[in-house]
């Protein structure tokens, strides 16, 4: 086979791509025993340690991901987006709020609520807030919530964000990056309605997300055998997400309008999608 000829070409990228979820795996794995030896009583609450190990590998991961050439325009282009009182969920330790700064530095954003589950992520978070302009407490809010309606509504509620624990539309934007992917799957379809309604009318649920690959049956299947280890090691991420189907399905959007990005080749093992629905 020629050196230039379009296999070749294809392969070698085909192949680094199907090595990036292993690297990632090998820098999650090389966290763990560093976890245990500041903490050797997480061994016995699974959930705790799965917490903290997770944190220490984001600490790591965050802020490398966070600068990817690929994505950072879409994920800017996002936060451009963002008006009003924001809800951010997932944003981790804050490693995308430099997109935050000139919509706040504007005053096109006034407030945000940034609902992360891992506390553990909570002071680097707060850190970031505070070097674009977002004052703790006050422009700047974090829940311990995950996106799961049993979880994110009493959250919002014990912080006087919600009049009722039924919810109601007081967000003008929803933004997730990269984050819905760790939520029960099984529970999309609940936590999307429930976004939905804490939307105000006109405001948008916007999106970065990677979802499942259906159309190379070899990545599917190899998606399927990561599937076994991934979600434990990369704090219950899966590579088989589907937000851009349910999203879709779900009736009261006004408009939906979900792509992917353009440099999805139809073999990568992360088909990363970008969604703009407004309410």
């Amino acid at each position: 086979m020629s050196p230039t000829s379009p296999q070749s070409s294809t392969l070698t990228p085909r192949l680094l791509d199907l090595l990036r979820p292993l690297q990632l795996l090998t820098i999650s794995l090389l966290h763990l025993p560093g976890t245990l030896l500041r903490n050797p009583t997480l061994i016995f609450s699974p959930r705790t340690l799965q917490l903290a190990w997770f944190s220490s590998v984001w600490h790591t991961l965050g802020p490398r991901m966070a600068l990817s050439p690929d994505q950072t325009p879409y994920i800017a282009g996002l936060f451009s987006r963002a008006r009003g009182v924001v809800l951010e969920l997932g944003p981790g330790g804050g490693d995308q709020m430099r997109h935050l700064v000139e919509v706040v530095r504007t005053g096109q954003v006034q407030r945000v609520v940034g609902a992360e589950p891992n506390a553990a992520l909570h002071a680097r978070l707060r850190r970031n807030a505070q070097a674009v302009g977002l004052e703790d407490g006050a422009s700047y809010v974090v829940l311990e919530a995950g996106a799961e309606p049993a979880s994110l509504i009493p959250a919002l509620h014990g912080a006087g964000l919600l009049a009722d624990e039924g919810g109601g539309g007081v967000f003008d934007t929803i933004i997730c990056v990269k984050a819905m992917c760790s939520a029960p799957q099984d529970q999309l379809p609940q936590i999307c309605a429930t976004l939905q309604t804490l939307l105000k009318p006109g405001g948008e649920f916007l999106f970065f997300e990677h979802v499942a690959n259906d159309t190379d049956w070899f990545t599917m299947a190899y998606v399927w055998v990561l599937g076994w280890i991934w979600p434990v090691t990369m704090g219950n991420c899966h590579l088989d997400g589907t937000v851009d189907a349910v999203v879709e399905r779900i009736a009261g959007w006004e408009s939906v309008d979900v792509r992917n990005t353009r440099e999805f080749e139809g073999w990568n093992v992360m088909r990363y999608v970008v969604g703009v629905c407004r309410k």
